[in-house]
């Protein structure tokens, strides 16, 4: 690995941190551990220590991308939400890396890091406006048009999954109405199918489930249950009609969709976008399909955050895409 070339780059999510070296081609090896969120500070700077020890030398930037708000100007992440529900205030990520190491570091918020990763090394070299939405817990986007990330006035652009994809619905996400999110997320499909099954007499597998999941209602549908396959129709068309509100705010020449939701049920999400999609767009559709960057998609932004597109060998384009 060379010396000018190497990169810290680091995931932070809610249960979960993924980290590890990269290159001007991205990640090199990844690994995983538990987010502890009352020393998330310290939590990084180990990481990054670590990464130097195995790495004596090469490691000369650190780019970390989260889930929450940030503060990119100023390296910070101004909103942190934990999976226990608590929210963390003004965590000083790139001021901690400067001061126990002297590393220049960029903060990113994850889904806006996974959209420069698209822009850089998936599909979206190919197109001058690129968005992509993850599909998670939540629903977020990132949008890059010419390379720059769009980051609105207060870090806030491009929360979709705040869209109101159902004006007078009974559902809602951080106090709107209606949210996307709110039905279509894997926090929102079983919000969703549990407000449906309280209206709807016909018998599912689902009634006899404690706590029903998002994977216990694709699991349900797969297996012929009539009402979760009904479920997951309707949030096809949610889906395609959020889809479709991005393609007609941005005009992009490609959208991806990752997230464990996405990525795990494409049969489900990705398919029944495309059998509505016409329905609510202006023009012809964007093309819209999975990453090629996998779970890794934001620590590849990590790496374009410093090497530039310029520099990077886009990997669907490697991999015959």
């Amino acid at each position: 690995m060379s010396v000018t070339s190497s990169v810290a780059v680091i995931d932070i999510g809610s249960t979960r941190i993924r980290y590890g070296p990269a290159t001007r081609e991205g990640p090199v090896t990844v690994e995983t551990e538990p987010t502890d969120p009352n020393r998330l500070t310290a939590q990084l700077v180990d990481i990054v220590g670590r990464l130097r020890t195995q790495s004596p030398g090469t490691i000369r930037h650190v780019s970390v991308s989260t889930t929450g708000l940030v503060d990119a100007e100023r390296g910070v992440i101004d909103e942190f939400d934990t999976a226990d529900g608590e929210t963390i205030h003004d965590i000083p990520v790139a001021a901690a890396m400067k001061d126990a190491f002297g590393l220049p570091t960029a903060v990113e918020n994850d889904c806006t890091a996974a959209a420069i990763g698209e822009d850089t090394f998936g599909s979206g070299f190919r197109s001058d406006t690129v968005v992509h939405v993850t599909f998670g817990t939540g629903i977020g986007a990132g949008v890059v048009i010419d390379g720059t990330p769009v980051r609105g006035e207060e870090g806030y652009a491009a929360e979709v999954g705040l869209v109101p994809i159902v004006a007078d619905g009974d559902l809602s996400s951080t106090g709107v109405r209606g949210a996307w999110e709110a039905y279509c997320s894997g926090r929102g499909i079983p919000q969703f199918a549990r407000h449906l099954l309280a209206t709807d007499d016909r018998p599912s597998v689902l009634r006899s489930i404690d706590e029903v999941s998002a994977p216990d209602v694709f699991a349900a549908a797969d297996d012929g249950d009539e009402f979760a396959g009904d479920v997951l129709d309707r949030v096809a068309r949610y889906n395609a009609a959020g889809i479709g509100a991005i393609a007609n705010t941005f005009n992009p020449g490609i959208i991806t969709l990752g997230g464990s939701v996405a990525l795990k049920n494409p049969d489900w999400i990705l398919e029944g976008i495309h059998r509505h999609l016409n329905e609510y767009v202006l023009a012809d559709p964007p093309v819209v399909q999975l990453t090629s960057l996998g779970a890794d998609i934001e620590l590849y932004g990590g790496a374009a955050t410093f090497f530039g597109a310029n520099e990077s060998a886009p990997v669907a384009e490697q991999v015959g895409d």
